[in-house]
């Protein structure tokens, strides 16, 4: 099932992908976007990962 995490990932992972080969940043701004986009992306991970203890796979206890 799709959750707004997978969502998430997907749309900033196709946008670091296809930022870089428009025209839509200049090279100067192209570096502060994905330092930006890094940035939100590891707080969004750590958040759910430490925080809500909420990750897809988990292990199995015996």
């Amino acid at each position: 099932m799709m959750t707004t995490f997978h969502i998430i990932h997907i749309v900033v992972g196709a946008w670091l992908a296809i930022a870089n080969f428009t025209d839509v940043l200049t090279p100067a701004t192209l570096a502060g976007n994905n330092i930006v986009f890094g940035i939100v992306i590891a707080l969004y991970n750590a958040y759910f990962l430490f925080i809500k203890s909420n990750v897809d796979a988990k292990q199995e206890e015996s």
